[in-house]
This record gives structure tokens, C-alpha cells and sequence, in this order.
């Protein structure tokens, strides 16, 4: 699967408020936009990739998994394999991937990213379908009929969790035209619910973490066009492993 095209910018989120951009009944004047940022950890920039990827899952051999941990590289299938991120996870959830085809269709992925000691970093995660997180659950435990129990395993992709939806889109209905009566807000309402409970909600599997040091920022005053830039050098293969591009950034500097 082809990458975004060059021009094509990734998407960011909706805003967080939910509010609307158009002036109130007072015929106010706008606002103006409330600047984004700083971009923390506990406030972190949220984004997604424009179209579903379809990703080829491999384990491999990786120095220092823990115990009991198997690593796992998630690859952009389509002409010239591009390897997007690597993350370990139990043994037992991985043999589930695998039995279950978690990752036979293309997937979301989405991300998060904030500024650090100068730099860049954050995680990208897939968004799984509820179910694909069942028939994962049920290639590990067949018997179990339990929904409500959460397996060891599950600590990393779990149905007892938030979905993405419940998380990001609770105020998504909120842009209703200010002049309609207040009835028909309450049938836009009923019909918006209805519409909310024949999605089917996501679950967010972390698949890796990215990273870009200080020293390699190409946009040091926008931090939203960091991320994009980064990301794009991740999803057309021009990313480099962390632990190398830091002995590249030494020798390049002697």
C-alpha cells in the first residue's frame, strides 16, 4: 500500500472542546483560535494517517526482551516493505495475533507526540476493531465465556479498556446549527446516538514508539510540522533505528 501522498498532510483530531467555529447568536465576531500547545506527555499531539494500512507482523530477535516477552516488527505491506515500528509484548499475546489474523485487513493508526529534552517523542498504535480484540481473546482462552475478566496477557489490548471512540469522539455532535429549534437538536441528538451505537468501537494497541533527537529537528518553531515531517520519514521507510541514528549523530559530529 502506497504512503500518503507528499501533499496530503496527515490528519489531526478533532478539537478536543468540540465547540463549534462560528460566531453565536449575538453574531459575535470569531475568537481567534486558541494556540495548541505545549505539547507534553500528559498533553501530548494527537494525529492520524489518512488510510487504513495494511501491516505484516514478524517476530524477531531482539537484545534485552524481558523475560517472557516476545518482540514484534509491524511492516507496511506493498512494494518495498516499509518497517514502521517494533514493540515487545507477552509470548502468549503474540501466539494470539497469530491465530487469531488480528492483522489480516488494513488497520488505523494513529499516534501521539510531544516535545522532550528538545526533541521529539511518542508512540504509534494501531486501532483494532472490538472483533478482532474477541477473536484474540478467544484463541487464548476458548472456554473462557467470561467477558468481563481480564487475562494477564491483555494488559496491552484489552475490550475492558476505553474504546477510541468513547475517548475522542464524545463531543463530536456537538456542531448542530445554532437556529434550529430545540426539538430539532434533540432529534439531531437521538439520531447521532443511534448512529453511535451501530460503530463499532476501537481498541488502541501501542505498536511502537518514535522518536527524532534535538539535533535532527527540521522544524524547531512548529512542532506540528515536526510531527508530519516525522512521520512521513517513518511511513516512506526514511526512518533510521534509534540506537543508530544516535551513533550516526555521534560521527557525523566528529
Amino acid at each position: 500500500m502506497s504512503c500518503p501522498p507528499p501533499d496530503e498532510p496527515l490528519d489531526p483530531p478533532a478539537d478536543a472542546t468540540g465547540e463549534s467555529d462560528d460566531a453565536g447568536e449575538s453574531g459575535a465576531p470569531d475568537e481567534p483560535p486558541v494556540p495548541r500547545g505545549p505539547f507534553t506527555r500528559d498533553n501530548p499531539l494527537t494525529f492520524i494517517v489518512p488510510e487504513p494500512l495494511l501491516l505484516r507482523i514478524e517476530r524477531i530477535d531482539r537484545p534485552g526482551a524481558a523475560l517472557g516477552e516476545q518482540p514484534l516488527a509491524f511492516t507496511r505491506a506493498g512494494p518495498g516493505d516499509v518497517l514502521l515500528a517494533v514493540n515487545a509484548y507477552p509470548s502468549q499475546l503474540v501466539d494470539a495475533f497469530f491465530a487469531s489474523d488480528a492483522f489480516g485487513e488494513a488497520v488505523i493508526v494513529v499516534g501521539a507526540a510531544w516535545e522532550e529534552d528538545g526533541g521529539v517523542r511518542g508512540e504509534l498504535s494501531t486501532l483494532l476493531p472490538e472483533r478482532t480484540m474477541r477473536a484474540i481473546q478467544e484463541s487464548v482462552s476458548p472456554e473462557d465465556d467470561d467477558e468481563d475478566k481480564v487475562e494477564p496477557w491483555a494488559a496491552s489490548a484489552s475490550l475492558t479498556g476505553t474504546s477510541y471512540e468513547e475517548a475522542t469522539g464524545a463531543d463530536d455532535d456537538d456542531d448542530d446549527d445554532d437556529d434550529e429549534e430545540l426539538d430539532d437538536e434533540e432529534d439531531g441528538d437521538d439520531e447521532a446516538a443511534d448512529d453511535d451505537e451501530d460503530a463499532e468501537p476501537h481498541f488502541p494497541l501501542v505498536i511502537g514508539a518514535v522518536l527524532r533527537f534535538p539535533e535532527n529537528r527540521k522544524f524547531p518553531l512548529d512542532f506540528e510540522l515536526e510531527v508530519d515531517d516525522l512521520m512521513r520519514a517513518i511511513l516512506e521507510g526514511r526512518a533510521m533505528d534509534a540506537a543508530e541514528k544516535r551513533i550516526d549523530n555521534l560521527l557525523g559530529g566528529i
